[in-house]
């Protein structure tokens, strides 16, 4: 029996942009039921949170990765950090190693075996290029606005260096998406990095223009760009 014939409420929360596999499992956690249910896809995945109720399935969450009960992650928006845009530097060993990584990174001991893991490999390649992290969570819906509060939503693209990230985050039913930028071109032809769902490896697998054709067209997504992030204690200078 398939996951729409067991759970047919599931049908109406779905990305139907592309074709996913859909699995599902239930899990009791607090005394509350809930389904997760993944969609993996061949350049993207992402999970729907349901908690499981005598009146039949309420949504909790939609993102890359859905977590039940308190995270225990990072938060840069907490109030003793401030933000920061990395110096050139930092942003240009981003790039470098986001480069030297295509083809060589692999993110399956990521979520769901590199499955679900857009924004842990984004997280982990500036980790392995700066000593720190960026941020501590692996959803886009949850790293866009740490980003807009950090810097706004409206920086050009053109405004943001190799090694600057480019994010569509989910929303609603359609999973999103999050990269590192290449060299600014001046033109839809600038290339792009990020996790590769159905590989589990870090490749080079977009241009400006098929990302903006795929969030923005298709899946009806937000199209950001930003600079690479530093957190700092407020309380230290």
């Amino acid at each position: 029996m398939g996951i729409l014939d067991q759970y047919p409420e599931v049908g109406n929360f779905i990305d139907k942009t592309d074709s996913y596999t859909l699995s599902a499992k239930e899990i009791n956690s607090g005394g509350h039921d809930y389904l997760i249910v993944t969609q993996a896809g061949e350049e993207d995945s992402g999970q729907l949170l349901f908690e499981m109720t005598s009146q039949g399935l309420v949504l909790k969450e939609s993102d890359n990765t859905v977590i039940i009960g308190p995270s225990d992650t990072f938060s840069p928006a907490a109030a003793a950090l401030r933000c920061e845009i990395s110096d050139p530097g930092d942003i240009k060993a981003v790039y470098n190693e986001c480069r030297e990584s295509v083809n060589q990174f692999s993110s399956a001991t990521g979520p769901d075996g590199g499955n679900l893991a857009c924004v842990w490999a984004v997280r982990h390649i500036a980790r392995n290029a700066l000593g720190r992290w960026i941020t501590r969570t692996d959803g886009t819906a949850v790293f866009d606005p740490e980003l807009r509060r950090c810097f706004g939503s409206n920086i050009s693209e053109r405004d943001v260096p190799a090694g600057g990230i480019i994010i569509s985050p989910t929303e609603g039913s359609n999973i999103g998406h999050v990269g590192i930028l290449g060299p600014v071109t001046g033109d839809d032809s600038r290339l792009i990095y990020s996790n590769s769902s159905a590989a589990a490896l870090w490749k080079q697998n977009f241009t400006l223009k098929k990302w903006v054709a795929r969030y923005h067209d298709m899946k009806g997504l937000k199209v950001h760009f930003y600079p690479v992030p530093v957190y700092v204690d407020a309380g230290s200078s």
